[in-house]
Formats: structure tokens, sequence, C-alpha cells
């Protein structure tokens, strides 16, 4: 009776849901309340009335609205955009008004995501608003209750979505949804020298190196440019790849345009070969780093290889501060040292680790850059208070020596301490939730492998696989055939068929996300009742308590023997 009496009330109240008067502000308008309380039935009322939901603008957008409410109040426009998302994100409305609720938890969160990067003043907002997202997504999941409606869930594919007909056909697993949660949860003369021609290990390698960007070219032409660049491991592939190529490059371009010969020790610095070398071994570097990421399959290395690469990314973030900080002093000194500077004497001894090193390093700025650098590690030998050019300007010492001592203040001491807290913290992070971590990197390794694009490995894959010529056979026939009568009549049944099928799908899904909806529903319901009955019992409990309290207090002020005692009765 007493709910009757509420719903009775909330349908006269909603015919003034229009009137702004009756609004708590100008700004939040009812439906907004609701899905901030996440009140499915409100919900549902207000929707039946045609209420209409709230679209967000973007934050750079240049509309008159937009344009008027930034110039009167451009916080009171960001916490109004902020209402707005909060609204959308409601589990409640996201059920209420779409026909797929995980696909748009999962676009709300990355907006939310990209927004939480834009918004800094609402920054942890927005990013509680993503994990709310993420968290309905996990629920709604949850009601599952069989490998038939998880296998529904996991493999249907939105109308945007590009929908492989041969799979559909054929009954297999794409998987698109889980792929999707991983998508959503950077001049002199010189003298010419011939460079060595190339060995017949270098022509294997070149064809290994064609097979991995051949692998490379079909994964960004499957994933797209955007996907392919989240993965660490396609950028590290890129890198390696690249390097690969211009080693070959630069060893093609040394033997065929140097065609004088000359002993290695006469080489310029410079030398197309010893550039080859050297970007030849950086790229092996990385081709063996690869392999850190095939620890993703251990339960005991994997959460060290996510917590690691973690690290790498607040290191990257320190890296700018400290370049920053390094480019400063290294200009500073560099203009100190430089004025009037001639070399009057030939050392045996050279650079920074030389033990009767001056400060002739600071003379130039690849000197400078290193000695600093080195400084960090207690490994340049510097005089700070030697000038080869002058010995009596002591001033110029004294300022090289406050200059260093700054340095080394400022790096060794504050940054290499900021450095150590910043990957602790991210160790820390990791190490609170490393098994969900762990476990989601390494669904992401598998989906790896269970794609249908590189049947073969390298340099194998360059080689047309049965498969292939299987396909290419098939479409040409198709094609064939399609111009022919009896092929057109074919192609017409069996367009009639992926489609019956693509609907029948679609049927699936739907009957199966509505029994979630339900389900998660009833449970919520159950979680509000339980919290309910809990409140009433410790209301209950304060006020048995609060009871033997005033009792006692009565005994010990001697109330029960005073004469008024009979206007203070126990009970």
């Amino acid at each position: 009776m007493r709910s009757f009496s509420c719903w009775r009330a909330t349908r006269k109240l909603m015919e003034q849901i229009q009137n702004p008067e009756y609004s708590t502000t100008m700004d939040i308008a009812p439906v907004i309340l609701a899905a901030h309380r996440n009140n499915y039935e409100i919900l549902t009322m207000l929707l039946k009335q045609d209420v209409s939901l709230p679209k967000p603008h973007a934050v750079g957008c240049e509309c008159t609205l937009c344009s008027a409410k930034n110039k009167k109040d451009s916080l009171r426009h960001s916490r109004f955009r902020l209402d707005i998302y909060r609204c959308l994100a409601s589990p409640a409305l996201i059920m209420l008004t779409e026909e797929d609720p995980i696909l748009r938890a999962f676009e709300l969160s990355a907006d939310l995501k990209e927004l939480s990067l834009v918004e800094v003043e609402f920054r942890n907002d927005y990013e509680e608003l993503a994990r709310q997202c993420k968290m309905f997504a996990k629920d709604l999941l949850a009601q599952a209750r069989n490998s038939r409606e998880l296998e529904v869930i996991l493999n249907h594919t939105s109308s945007d979505e590009p929908l492989d007909k041969r799979g559909l056909l054929e009954e297999r697993m794409n998987l698109s949804r889980l792929k999707l949660a991983i998508k959503y949860n950077q001049k002199e003369d010189k003298k010419n020298t011939m460079g060595p021609a190339l060995e017949r290990i270098d022509y294997l390698l070149i064809l290994w190196i064609i097979g991995m960007i051949w692998s490379d070219i079909k994964r960004l032409w499957y994933e797209g440019l955007e996907d392919f660049l989240e993965e660490s491991r396609n950028q590290l592939s890129f890198v390696m790849n690249s390097l690969y190529l211009a080693t070959f490059a630069l060893k093609v371009v040394a033997h065929n345009k140097f065609h004088d010969f000359a002993d290695r020790k006469d080489w310029d610095a410079f030398h197309p070969t010893l550039v080859a070398e050297g970007l030849f071994a950086f790229a092996n570097v990385l081709s063996y780093l690869r392999l850190f990421f095939m620890y993703t399959t251990s339960s005991i290395l994997g959460p060290l290889q996510i917590s690691m690469g973690q690290m790498l990314q607040d290191f990257g973030k320190f890296l700018g501060m400290f370049l920053l900080v390094l480019f400063s002093f290294t200009i500073g000194l560099t203009q100190l040292y430089d004025k009037g500077y001639t070399p009057k004497e030939q050392k045996d001894c050279v650079g920074i680790f030389c033990e009767q090193q001056s400060n002739d390093t600071f003379h130039s700025f690849i000197g400078t850059c290193f000695a600093l650098f080195w400084y960090i590690f207690s490994l340049a030998h510097v005089a700070i208070f030697v000038t080869r050019f002058s010995y009596g300007e002591e001033l110029q010492s004294f300022v090289g020596a406050v200059i260093v001592g700054t340095y080394n203040v400022v790096v060794v001491i504050v940054l290499t301490k900021l450095l150590v807290a910043m990957l602790h913290n991210s160790f820390q992070l990791i190490a609170n939730h490393e098994d969900k971590e762990w476990k989601f990197a390494r669904a992401k390794l598998w989906l790896s492998y269970f794609d249908d694009k590189c049947t073969l490995p390298p340099p194998f894959n360059i080689i047309p696989s049965p498969k292939t010529i299987c396909y290419m056979i098939s479409s040409l026939s198709k094609w064939i055939c399609s111009h022919t009568s009896k092929g057109r009549v074919k192609r017409q049944n069996s367009l009639k068929e992926w489609r019956t099928l693509k609907q029948k799908r679609n049927e699936n899904y739907q009957k199966v996300m509505c029994c979630l909806v339900h389900r998660y529903l009833t449970s919520m319901r159950q979680k509000m009742q339980s919290t309910d009955q809990a409140t009433v019992e410790n209301l209950n409990e304060l006020r048995q308590d609060l009871s033997k309290f005033r009792n006692e207090i009565r005994d010990l002020l001697g109330f029960r023997t005073s004469k008024y005692a009979m206007f203070y009765p126990r009970n």
C-alpha cells in the first residue's frame, strides 16, 4: 500500500517535470537525477513519458550554446558535462536505452578515459565513471549461466563492425566481443672506401626480415593503424624491422657507391658500413627482447613482466623531465667554458673516463652532455677547478663548480629518488591486483594466436600456403560463376541464407541479453533489500543500546531512590 501511494505521488509529479520551477536546479533535469541515483523504476517512468536524454557536447565544441556557457561560467559548464556523463554511465539507463548494453559500456568507458586526459580538473571523477562502466559490463557478463550464453555474447558483432561471412556460415568463433573488450580496457672531402659485399647469411636474414614485415603488414591490414600501434609488441617489431631494413640498405649503398679500397682504420666515422653495424647491433638487442613477451604465459614471470612494462611507462615520463634538466645544464656549461678555447697540447688520454682529464670536455656540447650523464654513476673524471686557457680566472672555475654541484643535487639526490619512488608506486599498483592484470595480458597473447592471419612463421609465410591458394581458387570460381544465370541464383540463395543466419544470431543475442539484464536487476534488488534489512537491524540494536545506557545512567545518578523517581520510570 505504501509503495502504491508513492507510485501515485510520483505519477502526479511526472506531469510537472517539464516545468523548470519544479527542478532542483536549472541545469539538472529529473532524468539526470534519477540516473545519478541509478533508480530503475523512476527512469522507466520518465522514459515512458518521452523525456529527452541529454547529449554531451565535445570539450572543444564551438557552437553558440557552448560558447555562451563557457563565456558565462566555464567551471559550471564543465560540471554540467560531468553530470551528463554521470547520467549516461548509469547502469539502469544503459539497460533501458541500449539494445547492446555491453557495447555501450565499452564505448562509454573509452570516451570517459579520453575525457579524463582532457578535463584534468575532474580526472578522478571521469576515471571513476570509466571504472563504473567496466564493472557494469563485467557484472552483466557474470550473469551468463552456461557456455552457450557466453558463446552468443562473445561472438556477437554489431552492425558497424565488419562481419566475416565465411565464419558465419561455418559457425566459427570470432570472439569479437572479447577482442573489443581488449581494444577498449607511443662538409669535408672524404676518401672513397668500398664496403664489404653482402654474404650468404645476409641474404637469409633479408628473407627473414621480409617475412616479419609481411606478417606485420597483414596484422596492420586487419587491425588498423590505431589498434596496431597500441600493442607494445607491435611497436617493438616495427622499430626492429626498420633498423634491419636500414642496416641492409646502408650495406648495399656502401658496396655500390664506394669503389676504392681502404683499411678499416682509415674509414670515416660515419661510413655507411659502420653505421649499418651499429644499427644491426641495436636491432639484435630488440630481436632478443621480443622473447620477453613470452613470459606472459608463465604464472610466475608474467606478473613481473607486466610490472616491468608499467615501470617503463613511468620511466618514459621521468625521462622527459631528466632530459630537460640535462640539456639545461649542458648548455650552461658549454657557454661558460667555450669562450676562447684552443687546444695547446696533444694528450694520450682522451675522453671523460680518462683519469687525467680536465674540464676540456665542457668545450663541446656532446662532451658536456656525456660528462653530466656519467656523473650520475660517478664514472666521469673531470677536474672542475682547472681551466686550460687561463689559470687566473677563478670566478669562471667557481661558477662551473657551482653549476656542476647544483646538477648533482638536482639529478643525483632529487630526480633519482623521485624515479625510485615512481617505480615503487607502479610496482605496488600492479602487485595489488597482479592476478587480474596477468590474466588480461595472457588473454591478449592467446588471441594473437587464435587469429587467422599468419598460418606459418617467418620466413615461410611469404610462400603461399594451401589455404591461401584454396581461397584464391574459391574466390575466382565464385567470381566466374556469378556471371552465369545459375551462379546468380546460387549467389542469391547464399545471400538469403547468410541474412537468415545473421538475423537468427541477432535474435539469440537479444534473448540472452534480456536474460542477463533481468538477472542483473534481480541481484541488484536483492543487494538493496539486504542492505535495507541490515540498516533496520542496526537501528533496532542501536535503540536497545541507548535504552540500556539510559537506565544505567539513571541508576548511577540515584534516580530510583529520589522523590522524582515516579516521573522517570525505567520502561
